[in-house]
């Protein structure tokens, strides 16, 4: 099996060379699954991270979901103890960037506790079909999982999936995993 950092630079690599016309396509696959799903249409109040870079990209997804009316949260990154705190934005404009230069609510949003949160959707580098996530390293998602009690949907292009991934006692793993090829979802 491969170790956490193998897993992490081969799929840093993947992205990389990602195609951005490729990338749109698979994005658009992955968001009509996700519009798809009874779960998140029944939901009031999602959670999603903001996209960057070469992630699964979020925008359309929080744009969309403020547009037909659910509450919207995304990730405050606390760095002072590593943990993540959960902020209603109202549109992208609430939006500044903050920590690990990543798009974060202004310091007007307002907070929420986890548990209200019906829906999440995570980031992650690689998933298992186990449902296993691992992340960028830092544990900022895996303590803020742990209080939330809402479905929990990993997003991913089909090439971050693996058959399993190591991982350890305080890693939480999704309900759902989403990719452009599928949803993978306990039998």
């Amino acid at each position: 099996m491969l170790s956490k950092s193998d897993i992490r630079m081969l799929i840093k690599e993947k992205m990389e060379g990602l195609d951005s016309t490729k990338k749109g396509i698979m994005d658009q696959k992955i968001r009509d699954f996700i519009y798809n799903l009874p779960d998140y249409s029944r939901a009031k109040n999602i959670f999603s991270y903001v996209s960057k870079e070469k992630e699964v990209d979020t925008i359309d997804l929080i744009n969309k979901s403020i547009e037909i009316g659910k509450s919207v949260y995304v990730p405050l990154t606390i760095k002072e103890n590593n943990s993540l705190e959960v902020r209603k934005i109202t549109s992208l404009e609430d939006l500044k960037i903050g920590n690990f230069n990543i798009l974060e609510p202004k310091d007007h949003t307002k907070s929420i506790n986890p548990k209200e949160i019906e829906i999440l959707f995570i980031p992650g580098l690689a998933f298992g079909t186990g449902f296993e996530r691992l992340g960028r390293g830092g544990g900022y998602f895996d303590r803020f999982l742990l209080e939330s009690t809402g479905l929990k949907v990993g997003l991913a292009y089909e090439f971050q999936i693996f058959e399993s991934l190591p991982v350890q006692k305080h890693d939480v793993k999704m309900d759902l995993i989403i990719t452009d090829s599928g949803i993978i979802s306990p039998v």
